[in-house]
């Protein structure tokens, strides 16, 4: 099985010399896979990448793109994610949910240090300080492995800025180039600001093909320098430059707020995004967490309306991957916390395992325990185990799936009953802002629920989701 793999991976990267034999063996890869897809989930999903291929939909025109953008080791690295992660990762992790009696997460996000060269407004990071502790090469050699165990090949790397560990971790002459390197069969997906990354960076990332750096920009010029200083942009339009010489793969990573959400949700942003050479844009909503958040910042409910609407639009109508956490819940049945079976979990700098980069809150520190399995420990903790118990409890509309800003409740009483500690001084989302964060919650379901009810945007799923016994709104 394991020859037969490597046979598809190989094979899928020396067909990008020929675009249209690609596709076309692409579609005999989704007609003959139906035969031997693990789930019936995989098999639909094999439908709809067929009947994608038959109607040239915008995600064919994206797969185009990375075939004429992108090196061939980049584009391994993504049939690898596909063939090692998403399918033979999935058996391994559904037989060891039976041998454990709990999910296991399907990939995990790690942030390795906390120091940033830059000072953005809002980065729930920067409040750390720079005189924080960071995880050795070691410690994250352990985190890789235990995942890795799972069947899990898909690793996200945040910070901090973690390019500055990009050639060398403090105190050991590797860094996380030769992480990627020494894992060359996991894809990484590195958030950066993008200011660190040269042209030698860049090449060497395209030389590796298995990391992609998501980089951070808050909208055009004035937006993005608004929040992370005078000549961020001019610094990151370099860096997608230089990784654009190199056809690395790459996206972009923004953080919307009250003050930039229209300006994002722009059809000129995403196609700005385009032009660049972006393969994908994570979308993330200022949440108010970490040391004196600023409850300013959060979008109105009408305005993350839009942004629901546009998003979803930009999945049918543009040539680029759009996620929008939290917007996009209805395509991974809600709330991915606290180690879903097709969620994550978040491994701080400090060492503490959280349930998301958002909730800052741990029952488990990995320094702390001799155990070899302290990711399979956290997700089998009481306070894991009660987010997710809030997950289930909240099910009935995935456009509401939060369990920080839009069940609020639940995050509070998960952590009031096991005493999980804050991973940071000054929180205040339980405590001082939790009325405020509670009002705008019920306005927003309130939205939500006439969206996930009423809008034919999300009908396909809806149904899919009532034939699985979803209970409606209400």
């Amino acid at each position: 099985m394991v020859d037969l793999k490597s046979r598809i991976i190989d094979g899928v990267a020396r067909l990008t010399a020929d675009e249209q034999r690609f596709v076309s063996h692409l579609r005999n890869i989704a007609r003959l896979g139906k035969y031997v897809a693990p789930t019936r989930g995989h098999r639909r999903q094999l439908d709809r990448l067929q009947w994608a291929i038959d109607h040239d939909h915008p995600a064919i025109q994206l797969v185009r793109r990375i075939i004429d953008n992108c090196n061939e080791n980049c584009v391994r690295s993504v049939a690898r994610l596909f063939v090692d992660h998403a399918w033979e990762g999935y058996r391994r992790r559904t037989k060891l949910e039976q041998q454990y009696g709990v999910s296991l997460p399907g990939f995990i996000v790690i942030s390795p240090l906390a120091r940033c060269n830059l000072r953005c407004v809002g980065c729930y990071a920067g409040a750390y300080g720079d005189r924080e502790p960071y995880l050795s090469y070691h410690d994250m050699e352990r985190l890789l492995d235990e995942v890795r165990d799972w069947g899990c090949r898909f690793v996200v790397i945040s910070g901090g800025e973690p390019t500055m560990f990009w050639r060398s971790i403090p105190g050991d002459g590797r860094g996380l180039r030769d992480l990627c390197s020494q894992y060359h069969d996991t894809t990484f997906l590195m958030y950066t600001n993008g200011t660190l990354i040269d042209d030698e960076m860049a090449a060497e990332m395209a030389e590796l093909g298995n990391v992609s750096p998501g980089i951070s920009v808050e909208g055009f010029r004035e937006q993005t320098d608004a929040r992370r200083g005078d000549g961020v942009f001019d610094q990151v339009m370099d860096a997608m430059a230089a990784l654009r010489r190199h056809r690395a793969l790459f996206g972009a990573s923004v953080t919307y707020t009250s003050r930039n959400a229209d300006i994002v949700a722009s059809d000129e942003f995403i196609d700005m995004l385009i032009d660049q050479g972006c393969i994908y844009a994570w979308y993330f909503m200022y949440v108010p967490v970490g040391r004196d958040p600023d409850l300013s910042l959060m979008v109105t409910p009408e305005q993350r309306r839009r942004m629901c609407e546009t998003t979803w639009r930009w999945l049918t109508t543009r040539p680029i991957f759009v996620a929008d956490f939290w917007n996009s819940g209805a395509l991974t049945h809600g709330c991915i916390a606290a180690g879903t079976s097709a969620g994550y979990l978040h491994v701080t700098h400090r060492g503490d395992i959280c349930p998301c980069v958002f909730m800052l809150y741990s029952s488990l520190n990995m320094h702390e325990t001799d155990s070899e399995t302290p990711l399979l420990d956290a997700v089998r903790s009481e306070f894991f185990a009660r987010i997710r118990q809030g997950q289930e409890q909240k099910q009935n509309n995935p456009l509401a799936p939060c369990q920080i800003v839009d069940h609020p409740e639940v995050l509070k009483e998960a952590v009031e009953a096991t005493g999980a500690r804050s991973t940071q001084e000054g929180q205040t989302i339980l405590n001082g802002l939790h009325p405020q964060v509670c009002e705008r919650a019920e306005r927003w379901r309130e939205i939500a629920d006439d969206l996930w009810t009423t809008s034919g945007m999300w009908k396909g799923l809806r149904d899919a989701y009532s034939d699985n016994g979803w209970l409606p709104p209400g």
